[in-house]
């Protein structure tokens, strides 16, 4: 294992641009304190277990005097001081990650940095006392100007020489997400009413298995008849739903005298007054509509015809 050099550090490394994703697994407590003796550090109990990471990062560093665009990995656990044994903040997993802890009493310790610079390997050892080594990747990552991309692989080579692909590998990483870093997954359910419940896990990830809970329930089938108002300069309701084989019929409101038709834009083709415009009182109907789909109409006298029309005007969704 290498060896961070002693040093003074030049304080915040401030970065050009950075891309990172973070994959945390809970591991027992006795595989991290190894790691941590002689540097006054406690791994952090979530869950019963310590928490580590894997935080690979794209980013562009650049300096006074240099540019460097990097990719790395950096490996942690999540630590707190030993002198605050007792007084660590006591939360789960999920608590942790999601910010709850308000003290910032834990924090990571960066155990390796397998990185495929040699300025920020160099920059890393010798001023910010990272243990840090020359290494090389290949992956795939989502990115915004790729955009169908949703997994991610990494793969970090123990050595930077290649033909990467015939040089034995620190380790290979996949996740699946979409494009805004959160994993999703499609379940289609049965056809039967009732409570449904879907379980997802993935072998080595914190959180898992998480479990949903849901209701099917049976969709109200629409009626075999209704009636629409035929108001001044409009039909109430202007939008409706029939089942099919179904029957519509449009009765006139108290329209004051003012003359309204009822008027298709296509098949079925139905007209309420051939003649002419009628005032109420007064019906028109059934009108049935075998087929589904969704039909139009209109009043001549103050709508226009059209798919959709204008004006005066109605639809039937026929399902």
């Amino acid at each position: 294992m290498a060896k961070a050099q002693q040093t003074t550090s030049l304080g915040n490394f401030n970065y050009g641009s950075l891309q990172s994703l973070m994959v945390f697994y809970s591991v027992p407590a006795s595989v991290v304190r190894p790691l941590l003796a002689g540097k006054g550090l406690e791994p952090g109990i979530f869950d019963g277990n310590a928490l580590v990471n894997l935080n690979f990062e794209r980013y562009a560093g650049f300096g006074s005097n240099y540019s460097s665009f990097v990719d790395e990995v950096e490996f942690n656990a999540v630590v707190f001081p030993k002198y605050k044994s007792g007084q660590e903040p006591a939360l789960t997993v999920a608590e942790y990650l999601n910010g709850e802890d308000q003290s910032k009493t834990y924090g990571n310790y960066r155990i390796n940095v397998p990185c495929d610079s040699a300025v920020a390997v160099q920059a890393g050892s010798q001023k910010y006392g990272e243990v840090k080594f020359v290494a090389s990747f290949d992956f795939t990552v989502p990115d915004v100007n790729d955009p169908l991309v949703s997994s991610w692989w990494i793969r970090c080579y123990a050595t930077p020489t290649a033909p990467k692909s015939q040089l034995p590998y620190i380790f290979d990483l996949k996740v699946n997400t979409n494009a805004t870093g959160v994993a999703t997954t499609t379940v289609t359910v049965g056809g039967a009413a009732g409570p449904i419940i879907i379980t997802a896990s993935s072998a080595g990830l914190v959180g898992s298995p998480q479990t949903f809970n849901a209701t099917g329930t049976t969709p109200t089938p629409p009626p075999s008849a209704i009636t629409i108002t035929v108001a001044n300069n409009s039909f109430t309701p202007s939008v409706d739903t029939v089942a099919v084989g179904g029957t519509v019929t449009w009765t006139w409101g108290n329209t004051g005298g003012v003359q309204h038709s009822v008027t298709s834009t296509g098949n079925p083709n139905f007209v309420s007054d051939p003649t002419g415009a009628t005032a109420s009182p007064h019906s028109y109907g059934p009108i049935t509509f075998n087929s589904a789909g969704t039909y139009f109409y209109y009043c001549t006298v103050h709508g226009a015809p059209g798919s959709p029309p204008t004006g005066m005007s109605g639809t039937i969704v026929v399902m």
